[in-house]
C-alpha cells in the first residue's frame, strides 16, 4: 500500500479526487464516466510502456511514457498517479536515473489502488 511521508495510507480522496474531476468537466457525471472508463482502458498500456523505458533506461522513452501518464491522470483526477508521473518525467528530464525503478514501484502500487478506487 502507497503511503504518505508519514507512513500513513492514501486516502480515496488523494487517489481519485473524484469530485474535482467532475467540476473542471462542468458537473457532467456522464463525461466523467466515459473519460474513466478510457482511463482504465489505457492505464494498463501506458504502465507498460513506461516500465519497459525504465528498464531500458532509456530517459527519452521515460520522458514521454510518464508526460502522457501525468496528462490520462490527470484528465481523470488521479492526482497521486499524476504527481508520482510528474515526479518521473522531471527526473528523466534531468537525465537522473537514480531511483527509477523504485518510483515505478510506487508507480505501479498507485496505479492497482486507483483502479481498486475507481472500480468500487
Amino acid at each position: 500500500m502507497h503511503t504518505l511521508s508519514d507512513g500513513s495510507p492514501l486516502s480515496k480522496e488523494q487517489l481519485w479526487n473524484r469530485d474535482a474531476a467532475v467540476s473542471r468537466l462542468g458537473g457532467n457525471e456522464g463525461l466523467l464516466n466515459r473519460i474513466v472508463d478510457m482511463f482504465l482502458a489505457q492505464i494498463e498500456q501506458k504502465r507498460e510502456l513506461l516500465k519497459q523505458a525504465v528498464t531500458d533506461s532509456d530517459l527519452e522513452a521515460v520522458r514521454f511514457n510518464s508526460h502522457s501518464m501525468k496528462g490520462v491522470a490527470g484528465d481523470v483526477g488521479a492526482d497521486a498517479i499524476r504527481s508520482k508521473a510528474a515526479t518521473i518525467e522531471l527526473k528523466a528530464k534531468q537525465n537522473n536515473a537514480n531511483e527509477l525503478h523504485e518510483d515505478m514501484e510506487e508507480l505501479e502500487a498507485l496505479i492497482k489502488q486507483t483502479i481498486q478506487v475507481m472500480r468500487a
